[in-house]
């Protein structure tokens, strides 16, 4: 019985030191795990002030400019919505529109665009798609259109606010 104990109590030590190296192991990844979250894998294009409604909503970052537009205008719910983005500065491998409710969840409403064409061989190309802005029983919704792409391995995104009935 006394032999035992010193093996049981050898194998309680053992799981404790390889318990606390793993804690420190998972506390010396913690800031690495924190900045791969999903703000930190995507490359944010600073966006101007516009109003969908209006026309055209641009957004750039160092060579790289996307301009958003929808269509027929103004943009209201239930109806067919033609969406209009042009990519210059680089090529992406897709793109796609997330619209969002900005007050409250409105459901998943998410189109792949397709690419249309490149304007000049150089660094303009343009994709297209088509959507509709889900009926809000309040009323007035506050929407928030995200570009998201792909490009040269790295995944890019911008936002744009607008108001629809």
């Amino acid at each position: 019985m006394n032999k035992r104990t010193p093996s049981v109590s050898w194998i309680n030590r053992v799981l404790l030191i390889l318990v606390l190296l793993l804690g420190l192991l998972l506390l010396w990844q913690l800031p690495r795990f924190l900045q791969d979250s999903d703000d930190a894998t995507h490359l944010w294009l600073t966006a101007w002030p516009c109003d969908l409604h209006q026309g055209v909503c641009s957004a750039e970052r160092g060579q790289i400019q996307l301009s958003l537009s929808m269509t027929p205008r103004p943009l209201v719910s239930l109806q067919p919505l033609d969406i209009h983005l042009e990519l210059q500065g680089v090529e992406a491998d897709w793109v796609q529109l997330d619209l969002q409710g900005v007050e409250m969840y409105m459901g998943l409403n998410q189109t792949l665009l397709q690419s249309v064409s490149s304007a000049d061989a150089a660094s303009t190309h343009l994709w297209s798609g088509q959507t509709e802005l889900a009926v809000c029983t309040t009323g007035e919704m506050t929407w928030r259109a995200q570009v998201i792409f792909s490009a040269e391995g790295q995944m890019y995104r911008s936002a744009f606010e607008f108001d629809a009935r």
